[in-house]
């Protein structure tokens, strides 16, 4: 019975999370902003201080979150420097790795090495 208590305590936790997960509204404290990257239409551009996610937040909500280390299947990577082209982020991370995020979407394109030397 013990077992069987514990498990749904632990269940009801997970889905409080999760729940928590999807809040909307943008948490300051735990962003770092990218200053000079405000984008037409009022979005401004963060990172995650623990994880290293880029956030867009329009009118004090989280409009995207884009994981491109994740995405781009790195580890131990850190994103080193974004900037705005047409429409796009241009996100380096790692030594050399190189993604574009959808500004208004969110959406993680990763460049392949042969992209690279195309891009540059």
């Amino acid at each position: 019975m013990k077992k069987v208590t514990f498990l749904i305590l632990i269940a009801l936790l997970g889905f409080q999370d999760m729940n928590v997960q999807k809040t909307s509204k943008a948490d300051y404290s735990q962003m770092i902003k990218l200053e000079g990257m405000e984008y037409s239409g009022g979005i401004t551009f963060y990172i995650e201080k623990n994880s290293e996610i880029l956030i867009a937040v329009q009118n004090d909500s989280i409009k995207w979150k884009a994981d491109v280390i994740k995405n781009c299947r790195k580890r131990k990577a850190k994103i080193t420097s974004v900037s705005i082209r047409s429409e796009r982020l241009k996100v380096l991370f790692g030594k050399n790795k190189i993604a574009f995020v959808t500004i208004e979407n969110g959406e993680t394109e990763c460049v392949t090495d042969e992209k690279v030397r195309q891009t540059f």
